[in-house]
């Protein structure tokens, strides 16, 4: 079989994909290794067999849905590379907002040695990526709980070589989980933490019933936010707010809509100067405030 003949066959297995061509594209240069430039000028070069098959098998898998970040074993956020699989969230382009966002209120605010908390870190996307931008000099801690997540967590936090990153396995609704932060001298007091910043499962009753496909394989203890989708904001502000500094940053990826609820959530507990933030596509991706007095 040549380079053109499999694409020809990988095209006709995605009809059905939206973005047929680039996923024909990635899994061709990940699983194939062939590259867009070898495909237009080697059309005509044979494959092996092994080669072929291996193709065409992640294309007969996308092609009933399955992730394609799932079939290539690893996904870029924030120009790192992440390995994901089956048990844990993929990295999503709009969470980069979150990131932008804690970075530039980081250094508006001074921080030179920041101290992070990411709750709900799932594949450790936030964590390294904050981690690797703010220097050696700053202190991420990475929260998750789910088994299945956690060794991805491990294994990106490793493979970006991001050694700030201290790991940490539990349940951001347990109030035990917060005694990780106090002072080694003061058990009655927390460390000075700067900012605590979360992607939480934030998908509501009716949102987890019209999932695409796709979104199906993802695991649902890291979408789904409770009947009104704000179980967790609800939980990790009252809660962790302890363990934040006065004056210091706390701020949320949301979901579509969620915006004037969780501020309100936030003006509820003390909160002030709360802000939002868009993605790319502009719509308001991210919620923060600032610990009162």
């Amino acid at each position: 079989m040549t380079i053109q003949e499999l694409c020809k066959k990988t095209d006709e297995l995605l009809e059905n994909i939206p973005d047929r061509k680039f996923d024909r594209m990635c899994i061709l240069e990940d699983i194939g290794r062939i590259s867009p430039e070898k495909a237009a000028v080697h059309s005509d070069e044979e494959v092996s067999g092994i080669t072929a098959e291996r193709v065409l098998a992640a294309a007969r898998r996308r092609s009933v849905g399955y992730p394609l970040q799932y079939i290539l074993g690893e996904w870029e956020f924030y120009g790192l590379k992440f390995k994901v699989g089956e048990g844990v969230l993929i990295p999503r382009a709009d969470t980069e907002a979150l990131v932008d966002e804690t970075l530039r209120r980081l250094k508006e605010d001074g921080c030179k040695k920041p101290a992070v908390i990411d709750l709900c870190s799932g594949s450790g996307c936030i964590a390294a990526a904050l981690a690797r931008m703010l220097g050696s000099d700053a202190s991420v801690y990475a929260l998750e709980l789910s088994g299945e997540a956690f060794p991805y967590l491990s294994e990106n936090v490793r493979r970006n070589g991001v050694q700030n990153v201290r790991l940490l396995r539990g349940d951001v609704m347990d109030g035990k989980m917060t005694d990780n932060f106090r002072s080694p001298s003061d058990n009655d007091r927390f460390i000075p933490v700067d900012c605590i910043v979360s992607n939480p499962p934030y998908l509501t009753d009716s949102e987890m019933e019209e999932l695409p496909k796709e979104v199906t394989y993802e695991p649902q203890t890291a979408l789904y936010g409770g009947n009104d989708g704000l179980k967790f904001y609800r939980v990790i502000i009252c809660l962790w707010k302890e363990v934040l500094k006065t004056g210091g940053l706390m701020i949320f990826e949301i979901g579509d809509g969620q915006e004037i609820s969780v501020k309100r959530l936030f003006e509820e507990n003390g909160f002030e100067r709360i802000f939002t933030a868009m993605d790319g596509a502009g719509n308001v991706r991210v919620v923060g405030g600032y610990k009162g007095e």
